[in-house]
């Protein structure tokens, strides 16, 4: 008997917000981004709040800015981030992101 699966891709069924927040580092034109359980994405958040939270994990870059961006945007940023970044990953909770992929 074969298994299928309600929601076979991680993160389908899950809405993102279509407002998020993201970290961005002007002076190097870096993006915050995170790696969970082998994957790399851009690093979202539904709160700016919680983007400046994970921005004091990151003390390797000082100045890192949050940037408010819509869905669309974010994963145009992610797609145009260099390889191992794959996805975007509402990182609200660090534990336990929610994982879109881009490509």
């Amino acid at each position: 008997m074969a298994l299928t699966l309600d929601q076979p891709i991680l993160g389908l069924g899950i809405d993102f917000p279509e407002s998020l927040f993201v970290l961005y580092h002007p002076e190097s034109g870096k993006y915050g981004c995170y790696y969970h359980d082998g994957v790399h994405g851009l690093a979202c958040f539904s709160s700016e709040s919680a983007a400046c939270r994970f921005a004091e994990l990151l003390d390797r870059l000082e100045g890192m800015e949050t940037q408010h961006v819509t869905f669309d945007e974010a994963r145009e940023i992610a797609i145009g981030r260099p390889l191992p970044v794959v996805s975007i990953m509402l990182v609200d909770q660090l534990d336990d992101p929610v994982i879109h992929y881009v490509r």
